[in-house]
């Protein structure tokens, strides 16, 4: 086939174009369109369903063919039809004059209905899957053609999303077939076996004709693992059906697999480098980043590109442009919210070493200089380094002095000449696989700096007559000619010597007894290989010829000498030249030996000094000349030493005085010395040896401070002159502990005498209480200061000794607020509940208050002239008191203060007590510890008793840090009368015996009970041997009568089972103080700022306590590195209880609640320099009251003021006083006949001498007696 196209004239045409078809056979038949580049041409004789018409722009004909071997041109005998209403059956004759009939297989029917084209073939217009037979007849000939027409359904596709799925997931699955209008498909899915289609949810648009897109999906909500298995998507017709087909895996748990067969290291010269990391099974999808050398891949570097696998998913790392500063290692981390992990590739990328041997000029040193040598080689493999060095004729390798290795790719060797002598060239020369490489550089040694100067031209000064020679060098490397010259151009050729070494051109100048009229200024001049010239001068100065002259000594000397005395001789001599001394004796000449040092040296150019030393005995007395010689001249000096006479009378005298002062000396140092043991050995008995410089190198941060607080130092600024200290009465004693009010002259710069309270041990007391009096006094004076805890004023330890040791800390005339609380049980105001029989105190003689505007508390009680008495509360066995607690069983462990007040109100009528007052204490309470907690310091017994009340509502944390430290000694736990606090202890505290911030937490929710129960005892008809098990059934402590529900719901967040689900005391303090006015909130804050400044740490002072590893429970449970567990101790049996998936105990959410409290072997009193006084009296002759009323706060921005009648809704002023219902602690399966404790005072303590079996019964306490300190 040609086309040719033609240039004509012919009519209104142009242009021609002619066709030309050679070899033609049925082949040929058919359509032939001429067109214009304007028609798209592309689909215009395809899929023809009837003949073409011409248009301007395009011509059709067609084309028969005779005499071919076949009477049908070539055609589809399969037929796929497109749409079902025109099917194209091509029975298309070769010429027009065969006569075609179209006949269905089956019925052997001709067609006759169905219309024809010669050109075309035969269009039907419905849709069917008969076969079909084409019978062409010519004359003679025919010819048969079967025809099938066949309309599969087309192939589905399934988007399934991720392959795997976890249980409880939702997932989807698309099936989709690209819809044809009139095409008849219906699309099914089938299910794993055990899935039911309740399960499945459906959605498909085959009701709707909508794009080109049929589609029906499914989704599976809440998978299981029966769900997992093949989805089948079938597309079917009346034709066929076509699958398509999803495995969906069910995994078990989150995988995530990373593999790479690149297990060592990887070489590689590619110029890109692509890294495929394979990501198998992993599900959920995971998100994966690259890391180079463990940093991440720069941002917007054109070096890198991170993309995905088009199939896999995988991540693929492309390096571009590989140097050898690529080689790394490449790392791929991958995470999918469940599971991380990471695989690292080494990369390494081979490439010839490359030197850097620094600038290409030449090295210039001065002879016998150390010189180094420094060559940097990149390549990988990593090149092997030599040095060589050649002196122009031969060559010699050499070792270097160290190769230091940077990484697999660049290393550094480094060559050093100790003293270098030799010019030459030194070459580095790196080599590995690839190639080798050599840099050069050029050594030139210098004898003078610069290569060019006088020497020792620091010689300028002569003698007249002496021969002088000066020597000028120039380096043979710069210069060509070295030369001498005088300061007038003199020419000096006849007196310069010319000679070379190894290293310069040398120019000495020679002057032979050198005249004065020599003197001036010579230039050495030096002419450079580049035509410079380089010129340096020196001025000599000669001195006239002088004799020599002995300046010491003046005259001649004559010296009593005694046997074995030192002697010492000197004689300075002056002359020109400088002379030479000598030294006689009786006229021989005197050298230098065993017995004799002679020292000789010269002062400056003229002057010499000769000193000779010996000791006299027989041979050394006699005449000693000192002869000084210059220039043929001499002078001479005699020393005459003659033997002196010594006395017996005067040996005698110096023995005498000599032995007398060492029996003086030896005696001293004796006592002293036996004063020193003793007083060590008293120490060391109470543990005290370091007390005052303590062993802080054998502190340990992995420990508590409580547990090494021995080893704390000693601040000598807290020592306070006990002659300057007055004991008072007795505020509390303990079986070896007693506290006294004392007065104390000048502790506190601003007062003359301060009120202070004083703690001592008794002699009679154990060591180990005076040890821990003193661990407290040091974490006393390291733990700094705070509005709520008892501050430390001062200590008396200089007898520490002998077991005197005071610890002087701020009084609190209140004392603590569980006795106070007792006291004003009966004035109690109740701003919380609004349940008016619970107030207590006297029907319509209590405290009263006005609702006007003012918002004033009125006192209605009637005034009295009762004058103040001080009426002390003495903790001893004569006392009513005391006599009084050890019958109701209240018997305070032995090391424990029992600090109470010395203050009473008898004769005067108490000030109300209000739930404003109880809620400020329990916020100053929470700061208090939370300061404790932020010095990493652990109270160890908190408990209404261990809280004092001071002046201003102030209230005070002490005797906190002694409790865990007497626990653990090992003497306490033999004893038997040993006392636990049990009722404020936390569960784990009784179970592991660990003690944390968060059974500090526990023992708090237990003062707030005790608070807001005016002072009752915990567990009332409990056994406390009982309580353990109580506890782990998770029950609690009722809510106390005067706290609201939220309150109770403060209390029991801190009684969670859980420690570490317990609020922190930060988190306390901020919620009760959220229940207070703000003004008065605020107020307590600002009282703790003059501390504030107080605890700034001065410089040169160490901070121990940060140091320390803080209580906290996750600290003590997770062991350290060198943590070692003897035993595991408890303080009761354990009890089988139901645990949840964490291992703790599940609280019953019952009323009853209860929780207990641990000791800790730190306590600590609290220093407050400005507490702001409050009158003693009052003028109505009430109550000394520590409260702070509303209207004498601070006005603080932000919060109302109660004389606009703003008051909290915690706090409902002035209701009904009524009596109490005693309805505190409920239980179940009280005993009938159960002997209730009525002690006012806290019953916490018992003693339990044997096994609790054996105990009475009808005991009820808190604190236990454990033999050992365990119960086995």
């Amino acid at each position: 086939m040609k086309v040719r196209n033609q240039l004509i004239s012919e009519g209104d045409f142009k242009f021609r174009t002619v066709l030309e078809l050679y070899n033609v056979d049925q082949y040929t038949v058919g359509f032939y369109a001429c067109y214009d580049k304007r028609i798209n041409i592309k689909n215009v004789l395809n899929n023809l369903t009837e003949v073409p018409e011409n248009t301007e722009q395009i011509s059709f004909f067609y084309i028969y063919v005779n005499g071919t071997d076949s009477l049908f041109a070539p055609m589809r005998e399969i037929v796929t039809p497109r749409n079902c209403y025109q099917v194209v059956i091509e029975c298309r004759p070769t010429t027009p004059d065969v006569q075609v009939t179209l006949q269905e297989v089956r019925s052997n029917k001709k067609q006759d209905s169905v219309p024809y084209s010669p050109k075309i073939g035969f269009v039907m217009k419905k849709c069917t899957r008969s076969a079909y037979t084409c019978l062409g007849k010519h004359g003679d000939q025919s010819e048969l053609k079967r025809i099938r027409r066949v309309m599969p359904p087309p192939v589905p596709k399934i988007s399934g999303g991720f392959k795997f799925f976890l249980e409880g997931e939702t997932f989807s699955m698309n099936c989709t077939v690209n819809y044809e209008s009139g095409l008849l498909v219906s699309l099914n899915w089938e299910y794993p076996p055990n899935v039911s289609n309740d399960s499945i949810i459906i959605k498909s648009n085959e009701y709707e004709r909508v794009g080109d897109m049929l589609y029906k999906n499914i989704t599976i909500v809440g998978a299981t693992r029966e769900h997992g298995g093949r989805y089948i998507c079938v597309s079917t017709n009346n034709c066929d059906k076509k699958k398509a087909e999803f495995l969906k895996k069910f995994k078990e748990k989150p995988t995530l697999t990373l593999f790479t067969d690149k297990t060592g290291p990887v070489e590689t010269s590619q110029p890109k480098y692509k890294l495929n990391i394979e990501m198998i099974d992993a599900y959920p999808p995971a998100t994966s980043y690259f890391l180079i050398n463990g940093r991440h891949l720069p941002k917007n570097d054109l070096k890198y590109d991170v993309f995905t696998h088009p199939k896999t998913g995988d991540p693929i790392l492309l390096i571009n442009n590989t140097q050898v500063t690529d080689s790394a290692n490449y790392t791929l981390v991958a995470t999918n919210g469940y599971l991380t992990e990471n695989v690292t590739v080494d990369l390494r990328f081979t490439a010839a070493p490359v030197i850097s041997f620094g600038s290409n000029a030449d090295r210039k040193y001065v002879e016998n200089q150390e010189v180094t040598f420094r060559c940097d080689v990149t390549g990988y493999p990593l090149p092997n380094i030599e040095w060589v060095f050649s002196n122009g004729e031969k060559e010699q390798i050499l070792p270097s002095a160290a190769v230091k290795v940077y990484n697999v790719y660049k290393a550094s060797a480094t060559l050093v000449f100790p003293a270098v002598h030799t010019s030459g060239y030194i070459t580095c020369k790196a080599s590995n696989k690839i190639d080798t490489d050599n840099v050069t550089r050029r050594l030139i040694v210098y004898e003078m700096e610069g290569g060019f100067g006088i020497k020792n031209r620091e010689n300028t000064w002569f003698p007249q007559n002496q021969d002088v020679t000066i020597t000028c060098v120039a380096s043979k490397y710069d210069f060509s000619n070295v030369s001498w010259i005088g300061s007038v151009e003199e020419n000096l050729t006849e007196s310069v010597e010319h000679t070379e070494n190894p290293l310069s051109l040398v120019a000495k100048l020679k002057i032979p007894r050198i005249s004065l009229y020599q003197s001036g200024e010579y230039i050495c001049r030096g002419d450079k290989f580049d035509g410079n010239e380089l010129e340096e001068a020196i001025n000599i100065t000669v001195a006239a010829i002088r004799a020599p002259v002995i300046r010491l000594p003046l005259t001649d000397v004559t010296e009593e000498v005694y046997r074995r005395q030192h002697i010492e001789l000197n004689c300075l001599a002056e002359g020109v030249p400088a002379p030479k001394i000598e030294w006689y004796k009786d006229a021989v000449l005197f050298k230098n030996d065993s017995t004799v040092t002679i020292f000789t040296y010269a002062v400056n150019r003229t002057f010499v000094n000769s000193t000779i030393q010996f000791q006299v005995d027989d041979n050394y007395t006699g005449t000693y000349e000192c002869v000084s010689n210059s220039d043929g001249s001499e002078a001479r000096r005699v020393y005459s030493l003659v033997s002196g006479q010594s006395t017996y009378a005067t040996y005698l005298s110096v023995i005498i005085v000599i032995i007398f002062v060492l029996i003086i000396v030896v005696i001293y140092l004796t006592i002293k010395i036996r004063k020193e043991k003793q007083f060590r050995r008293e120490l060391a008995a109470a543990g005290l040896l370091y007390f005052k410089e303590g062993i802080t190198k054998s502190l340990n941060p992995d420990l508590g401070i409580d547990e090494q607080a021995e080893l704390l130092p000693y601040d000598d600024k807290f020592e306070f002159p006990s002659e300057r200290l007055i004991l008072g009465k007795q505020l509390g004693a303990g079986a070896f502990g007693v506290v006294y009010k004392a007065e104390a002259r000048g502790i506190i710069n601003a007062e003359e005498t301060t009120e202070v309270a004083v703690k001592m041990v008794k002699k009679t007391a154990d060591n180990m209480y005076i040890k821990a009096l003193a661990s407290e006094l040091k974490i006393m004076v390291h733990l700094g200061k705070h509005i709520n805890i008892v501050n430390l004023l001062g200590a008396c330890t200089k007898n520490v000794g002998k077991r005197e040791l005071s610890v002087i800390v701020e009084y609190c005339k209140f004392g603590n607020i569980h006795n106070y609380m007792q006291r004003h049980r009966e004035v109690f105001i109740d701003q919380l509940t609004d349940n008016k029989e619970k107030n207590l105190g006297r029907v319509n003689r209590g405290f009263s208050c006005s609702s006007g505007s003012t918002g004033v508390q009125s006192d209605y009680f009637g005034a009295c002239n009762t004058q103040e008495t001080d009426h002390t509360f003495v903790n001893s066995a004569n006392t009513n008191r005391s006599a009084r607690k050890i019958s109701e069983g209240y018997v305070q462990p032995e090391w424990r203060s029992n600090y109470e007040s010395d203050y009473s109100f008898d004769g005067r009528n108490p000030r109300p007590l209000t739930s404003r007052d109880l809620l400020a204490w329990a916020f100053q309470i929470a700061r208090g510890m939370e300061y404790l907690a932020s010095r990493k310091v652990l109270h160890g017994d908190l408990a209404a008793r261990n809280v004092l009340l001071a002046e201003d509502n102030i209230v005070k944390i002490c005797d906190f840090g002694l409790a865990r430290s007497i626990y653990k000694n090992d003497e306490y736990q033999k004893k038997e009368n040993s006392l636990l606090p049990v009722k404020w202890l936390a569960i784990e505290c009784m179970t592991d015996r660990i003690f944390s911030t968060q059974s500090d937490v526990w023992s708090f929710g237990i003062v707030l009970w005790e608070l807001f129960s005016l002072a009752k005892t915990p567990y009332p008809n409990m056994d406390p041997a009982n309580l353990l098990r109580w506890l782990s059934e998770g029950k609690r402590l009722a809510k106390p009568t005067y706290a609201d529900d939220r309150l109770y719901d403060v209390m029991l967040r801190c009684w969670e089972h859980k420690p570490t689900a317990r609020p922190s005391f930060t988190q306390l303090q901020e919620i009760i103080g959220g229940f207070l006015e703000d003004n008065v909130r605020n107020h307590y804050v600002d009282l703790n700022s003059a501390y504030i400044d107080m605890n700034a740490t001065p410089s040169g002072h160490e901070d121990y306590l940060i140091m320390m590893n803080a209580p906290d429970y996750n600290n003590l449970v997770t062991p350290s590195p060198h943590h070692y567990v003897n035993e595991v101790r408890n303080f009761f049996p354990t009890t089988p209880t139901q645990l949840d998936e964490e291992g703790y105990l599940k609280m019953n959410p019952r009323p009853n609640v209860f929780s207990p409290r641990p000791e800790d072997n730190k306590f600590d009193f609290d220093v407050r320099k400005f507490n702001p006084k409050v009158s003693e009296a009052s003028s109505c002759g009430s109550e000394l009251t520590p409260m702070l009323t509303l209207n004498n706060l601070p006005a603080r921005g932000g919060s109302d003021s109660d004389h606009e009648g703003n008051v909290s809704p915690n706090m409902t002023m002035c209701p009904t006083i009524d009596e109490e219902t005693d309805e505190v602690f409920e239980m179940r399966n009280n005993a009938k006949n159960a002997i209730i404790n009525t002690a006012v005072s806290n019953p916490t303590y018992i003693t339990l001498d044997v096994d609790i079996e054996k105990k009475p019964k009808d005991i009820i306490n808190s604190y236990m007696n454990v033999p050992n300190g365990l119960v086995k």
